[in-house]
This record gives structure tokens, C-alpha cells and sequence, in this order.
């Protein structure tokens, strides 16, 4: 019996190559995101998913949204959030930020299961006072925090972020959840600067993949696709 050699070299699926080279070298890849810590420093936020708003469009220059971001990390069951505004002009500085969740995904923000985080920013010489207050949809309050978490005056008076738990926005990770932000001079939400300025932005908090972890996955897709392809390289046939 003899046997027919099939080909001279394995070759590299190119579909799996092309995938391992999109996720290895996509811009906002997981490589380019650490840990976020809530503690006024704004610099960890680089590389996660935000939406800019465009400037001028608010009331006054205090609460004119220029960006609004979020993320969720592997692990932690907590949502993490950060606004930017406009340099505040002298005088009254303060800011109220209301995140609105439409937790059940129907289209209504105003069910009991639904949430509203409301974020009073008012920076100080040298610190700042943030008190983030969680509401239901239909207002009973859920919790309420403070802390450190924005610039001071002499740092800009502009950035504010914050964590808050998944057990007080009642989701849980992989949940699908639509939102959106406003920006104004008092809590209640009127005179407001609206981000996105119409339309929802939907979400899903899913951990990533670390990038490590990733490229070891593609690599061993590659790696079983051409030993399963190069295996088979010759057939029996008769003599």
C-alpha cells in the first residue's frame, strides 16, 4: 500500500489569523486598561468606553457635560462612573449629576427596579465633597455614600467619579441596562444638560479578558485549527 502526501506545509487557517490580529491589536483592547480606583485620580480611566457631549450645550458653564463614562472589572461587583464638565466659572461651583438606569431593559425609567444615581460634586481649595445618593424608579432612597472622589478647585474643578454596587442598582453582571445622564444646578434634574443628548446608551457589565489571557485563547485556537489541518496530510491509496 502507498500512501498519497496531501501537501507539502500545514497552513495557517487565514480566518483565525485574521481574528487573533484583531483582538490582539484592537485600539481599545483590554492591554491598554487597569484597575480603577475611586480616590480623585483620573489617569486609570484610560482606555475605557465613555461619550463625549459636545461643549457649550449646557445651562451655564458649571454644568455643561463634556464626557460621561463607565465600567464594570472582572470580580468586582460594582459599576464605576465618571463625569466631566466645563472649567467651572467662580462662585457657586457645585453640580448635580443624575444617572438614570432603566434596569429592566423596558424602556421606562420609572419602575420600582429601575435606579437613579445622583452625584453632588462640589469642589474646594485643596479637596472636594461628592455624595452619591441611589433612588428607585420611583424614588425611595436605596443608599448614600461621600467621599474625596473629584478634582479640587486648583486641580480644575471638572472631573468626579464614583462606584456603586451592583446589590444597590439590583443588576447583576452579563444584565443588559440602558441609561443616561444629566447635568444641572440643582438635584431635582431640570435646566439640565442630557448625555447622550438624545437616545439611551445600552450596556451590558461583562468582565473582559485580561489581554494575556485573550492572546493565550486565540493562540490555542490557531494551534488546534493547524495540528488538526496537519494531522490528515496523507491518505492511503492503493499501490
Amino acid at each position: 500500500m502507498r500512501y498519497t502526501r496531501l501537501a507539502e506545509h500545514r497552513r495557517w487557517p487565514w480566518w483565525l489569523i485574521l481574528a487573533a490580529l484583531t483582538l490582539l491589536l484592537s485600539p481599545v483592547s483590554a492591554a491598554a486598561m487597569g484597575p480603577i480606583n475611586i480616590d480623585g485620580e483620573f489617569a486609570d480611566w484610560d482606555g475605557y468606553g465613555f461619550i463625549a457631549d459636545p461643549v457649550g450645550d449646557g445651562p451655564t458653564p458649571n454644568s455643561d457635560l463634556i464626557a460621561f463614562a463607565w465600567a464594570s472589572l472582572p470580580g468586582l461587583d460594582q459599576v464605576y462612573f465618571m463625569l466631566a464638565r466645563q472649567q467651572p466659572a467662580s462662585g457657586n461651583t457645585k453640580v448635580f449629576y443624575n444617572i438614570y438606569l432603566d434596569t429592566n431593559d423596558n424602556g421606562n425609567y420609572g419602575d420600582e427596579s429601575d435606579r437613579r444615581v445622583l452625584i453632588a460634586y462640589d469642589p474646594k481649595h485643596g479637596s472636594s465633597d461628592v455624595t452619591v445618593t441611589v433612588f428607585t424608579g420611583s424614588g425611595g432612597q436605596v443608599s448614600e455614600r461621600s467621599g474625596d472622589w473629584g478634582q479640587s478647585l486648583e486641580e480644575g474643578g471638572r472631573l468626579v467619579e464614583c462606584a456603586v454596587s451592583y446589590a444597590d442598582l439590583g443588576i447583576h453582571s452579563h444584565q443588559t441596562i440602558n441609561m443616561y445622564v444629566t447635568a444641572g444646578q440643582n438635584a431635582g434634574g431640570s435646566n439640565v444638560d442630557r448625555g447622550p443628548d438624545s437616545g439611551d446608551i445600552t450596556w451590558t457589565p461583562v468582565p473582559t479578558l485580561g489581554w494575556l489571557l485573550t492572546g493565550v485563547l486565540v493562540a490555542g485556537a490557531v494551534g488546534v485549527a493547524w495540528y488538526t489541518r496537519g494531522r490528515f496530510m496523507w491518505r492511503p491509496t492503493s499501490a
